[in-house]
């Protein structure tokens, strides 16, 4: 998982991602903020692309619009 460390000064963050952290099974606060970070991403790419969905960058032919 991440090798950073997160300087919290809010305590209710801190004690909410202890929280996640013993329900998910995380060893450490970093792991827990990271899984929370890629569940929003994973919110918000469903918000903007339906339901399911994978967002993939394009191939093809560069082409410019005339």
């Amino acid at each position: 998982m991440p090798d950073i460390e997160l300087p919290f000064t809010n305590p209710a963050l801190v004690e909410a991602l202890e929280v996640i952290m013993m329900r998910e099974g995380f060893d450490t606060i970093e792991q827990a903020a990271e899984f929370v970070l890629a569940q929003s991403v994973r919110e918000g790419i469903k918000r903007v692309t339906g339901k399911g969905r994978a967002l993939y960058a394009i191939k093809g032919k560069k082409t410019t619009c005339v």
